[in-house]
């Protein structure tokens, strides 16, 4: 009964070894044709051997030949090919090398010809079983064939010393073998593990992605007959809306799944997941979703599942990865799901010293020999399909957390995971975020060196990349050539202010196109000196994101950083909202039917009338027959792709109506980001790309750059007038105030220490004499403009290094030459002067105290 399966076994066996020597197999082919009638000349002639035989030679050599011609031989030939291998194998080195040998009486010579026959052997064949009972039987059959030729097999030049030097020989070639087929064998191993990883954890997205399929089919009317096709179909408000969510949803899917694959090839390859991405997380709201957003088999399985989230905490993660695990563990415990009394339960629990997670179930548990063992990577419990990754990666990405994950298992009864995460004012969440700071990019964009040196200094701090511009036009040439990952700008600076460099960025316009996509997302903060009456209506035109008043502290710029590097993105800010369209008309080229549709809804939704067509082709007829504003291209598509398609266009040899062949914008739609592709995009004539699937910020991106005039603007607020004042009403009032405000005095200090206190009031003092002398050649030029710049530099130092009555009288100051026409501004002047004096002498004893 037994038969068939050895028969197996040794078929199974002879083709691996079969496969493991093929790479080599038609060198040693040649060889053994080709040397074994060579070396005849060799012994015979040159260096003459008691016993040579030409025919023997020839007759063993002749064996190699189907060796050779191994890749030409007919399919039914190659399948008893493994056997063949073998048996010649064994003809051709053991038994032929040992019976020259014997013949030879153990002559040196064949001794040594013996030991390099048997490395070819071990080369060849890997397998150490094999290669011993080769070695074995291939000495016994020489022996034997000696003994019946000769009558006898003498020894005459044997030497005791060829025993442990043929075993060290066989030994020591069969491990050193051994160990580089295991660590081929490893590596395999490792590829198909690795390969069912990404395969098994995609099973999730695309369940999701195609369950969002069935909720869309049952939004959209009934796909029409073919009778039917000019007829035209509604959409409820209700039902567009979710139309929408449900694009957004998958869109989102679709990220965590690349970021789940990059994660796991980053963990196969020993690297440290990336932090970049890590915010501040509540565990209730990423538990909840990780639960609702689980691809369920049956929804029985969702019955099983009870979440107590009674006691919300934040920690610092990535949501997605942190999905992967609860992912994980429900899927570890869904595998034993049992007919009647199973349950899974996910509570959490809050501590002064840690916040917990658990999931317990009451499957199967685990055997206490195997609890210590089931988060090292490769191994299994004896799932089926298990590949042992889960929870190993499950590991690395809690410890990321600065956390750790545990397994409470009593067998036959239940099962508990729990996850230890510290509290968010803990010594490891702040190492942890000063980890994800040190990886952050911050440009400091101010025309104060005062300024930009005080926010270095705090930014350096938190151990961030800094860069700094003068002005709006150095920040735009900044953000062309980098990436930033938050920007505080200045409000008023002279050659361009905050505000139109901050509508620049957002919208794209004059940003280097490799840039303009993700810098259009960049935070950016407004810092400034004027009332938050002033200033916040500026910012909300501008689409900033945030306000903060000079002098920047420690404690307004860790508000900063939580709000706009740690917190979620959706986060409310000062933005408007997406641009509404005034009606453009929008040609969407792309083959896929669903794509068009669902970018359809989107651009309608935003204002935009919009043609489709199916091809390039189709998209070259449309443009010369209707007004088009812009063109979104599909890259590849039949009949004539996106690349074609743009070159023909941007020549206008089809056209006989189109004008606007080189000017119309084209942006590419593409699901392949390399560079390669994008310089081909590019090169053919496009005027930018977006990825797939395209998000809502990157369309407005679009929008504003490429429709700007087809952008609904909201009418800004008329300034508010200013209260009349005399300049004797200003100055009793500046002369209330305290030359030096200790307290932003004290703020500076204890930033920076004495040190940096010295080294802002030098270059403060140094600064201001400057812009003194300045507007004393203003005003006698008669620059309005100079001194309405020259205030606000002013306005804003003062405030900034804690001169108090500087910052008060130059804010007058400013206002005045702002909104007023050209005055005599001598006495302005005169009085900056005298205040700037006793400015200088409350420095100078600030410095020289104790």
């Amino acid at each position: 009964m037994n038969t068939p399966t050895k028969q197996h076994y040794v078929s199974r066996k002879s083709r691996e070894i079969l496969e493991h020597a093929q790479p080599n197999l038609v060198l040693i082919g040649l060889l053994c044709v080709i040397g074994y009638p060579l070396y005849y000349i060799m012994w015979a002639y040159i260096y003459p051997q008691p016993y040579e035989s030409l025919w023997v030679r020839l007759s063993i050599g002749t064996l190699g030949v189907p060796w050779i011609v191994y890749d030409y031989l007919p399919s039914k030939i190659k399948r008893y090919f493994p056997y063949y291998f073998l048996l010649t194998a064994f003809i051709m080195m053991p038994f032929f090398f040992n019976f020259m040998m014997l013949k030879n009486e153990w002559s040196m010579v064949w001794a040594m010809s013996t030991m390099a026959a048997l490395f070819l052997l071990i080369i060849l064949i890997y397998d150490w079983i094999m290669i011993t009972l080769m070695t074995i039987f291939g000495f016994l059959l020489a022996y034997l064939g000696v003994y019946l030729i000769d009558g006898s097999v003498k020894f005459t030049y044997f030497q005791f010393e060829y025993i442990p030097v043929f075993l060290f020989a066989l030994v020591g070639g069969m491990i050193c073998n051994h160990n580089r087929q295991m660590a081929t064998e490893t590596k395999l191993s490792l590829l198909k593990s690795l390969s069912g990883s990404i395969a098994h954890e995609m099973r999730n997205p695309l369940g999701s992605i195609t369950n969002a399929m069935g909720s869309l089919q049952t939004l959209l009317p009934q796909k029409p007959e073919p009778a039917q096709q000019q007829r035209e179909y509604s959409l409820s408000r209700s039902g567009l809306i979710s139309l929408h969510n449900v694009i957004e949803e998958n869109s989102e899917t679709i990220l965590r799944a690349n970021k789940i694959i990059d994660s796991i090839l980053a963990n196969m390859q020993g690297k440290a997941l990336d932090i970049s991405s890590f915010r501040k997380l509540s565990a209730r709201e990423s538990i909840q979703n990780a639960v609702n957003s689980y691809s369920y088999k049956a929804p029985a399985e969702r019955g099983v599942i009870s979440v107590n989230l009674k006691d919300d905490f934040p920690f610092v993660g990535d949501k997605d990865l942190f999905v992967y695990v609860i992912f994980n563990l429900l899927k570890n415990a869904l595998y034993y799901i049992k007919p009647d009394g199973f349950r899974i339960e996910i509570s959490t629990e809050t501590t002064p010293q840690e916040n917990l997670i658990r999931v317990f179930d009451t499957g199967p548990g685990i055997n206490p020999r195997k609890l210590e063992k089931i988060f090292d990577s490769f191994y299994t419990t004896g799932k089926k399909g298990g590949i042992g990754l889960g929870l190993a990666f499950c590991r690395r990405v809690i410890e990321s957390f600065g956390g750790s994950i545990s397994c409470q298992s009593r067998e036959h009864e239940w099962t508990e995971f729990i996850i230890s995460l510290p509290t968010y004012s803990s010594q490891k969440t702040q190492r942890l975020k000063q980890q994800i700071l040190s990886r952050k990019h911050v440009l400091v964009v101010d025309d104060s060196n005062a300024n930009r040196l005080q926010a270095k200094h705090l930014l350096a701090a938190h151990r961030c990349r800094i860069s700094e511009a003068e002005n709006g036009q150095e920040a735009i040439a900044l953000i062309s050539a980098e990436h930033f990952d938050l920007i505080l700008m200045d409000m008023e600076m002279p050659i361009l202010s905050g505000d139109e460099a901050s509508r620049q960025i957002k919208s794209g316009k004059n940003i280097a196109k490799d840039y303009e996509t993700h810098n259009s997302d960049v935070p950016i903060i407004a810092l400034t000196s004027l009332s938050k009456e002033e200033a916040l209506p500026r910012v909300q035109r501008a689409g900033m994101d945030g306000l903060i008043s000079k002098p920047l502290t420690p404690e307004k710029l860790y508000t900063v950083l939580e709000d706009h590097i740690f917190s979620e993105k959706d986060q409310t800010n000062y933005t408007t909202g997406s641009p509404v369209l005034e009606n453009p008309t929008i040609l969407l080229v792309d083959d896929n039917l669903t794509s068009r549709k669902f970018m359809n809804i989107i651009l309608e939704r935003m204002g935009a009338r919009v043609v489709q067509a199916e091809n390039g082709l189709e998209a070259l007829k449309t443009l010369d027959s209707r007004e088009i504003h812009l063109v979104f291209m599909d890259m590849e598509m039949p009949v004539m792709d996106g690349v074609e398609a743009t070159r023909q266009i941007r020549s206008g040899k089809t056209f006989k109506e189109f004008k606007n062949y080189r000017t119309i914008p084209i942006i590419a739609l593409t699901g392949n980001t390399d560079r390669e592709h994008i310089d081909r995009i590019l090169e053919s004539g496009m005027n930018a790309h977006l990825g797939k699937p395209v998000s809502r910020n990157e369309l407005n991106a679009v929008f504003s750059k490429w429709l700007s005039g087809f952008i609904r603007q909201a009418s800004p607020a008329p300034p508010k007038p200013l209260k009349q004042a005399s300049m004797q009403d200003i100055l009793k009032d500046v002369r209330n105030e305290a030359t030096i405000n200790q307290e932003t005095v004290a703020v500076l200090r204890d930033t920076g220490g004495d040190e940096l206190l010295t080294q802002l009031i030098e270059i403060y003092l140094d600064d201001t004499r400057k812009i003194i002398d300045n507007m004393v050649t203003a005003s006698a030029q008669n620059d309005h403009q100079a001194i309405n710049q020259l205030s606000h530099t002013l306005k804003g130092s003062s405030g900034s290094v804690g001169a108090q009555k500087m910052h008060v009288l130059a804010t007058h100051l400013n206002r005045i030459a702002k909104n007023e026409a050209p005055a005599d501004y001598r006495d302005w002047i005169h009085a900056l002067q005298d205040i700037f004096e006793a400015t200088i002498k409350e420095f100078s004893a600030l410095r020289t105290s104790p």
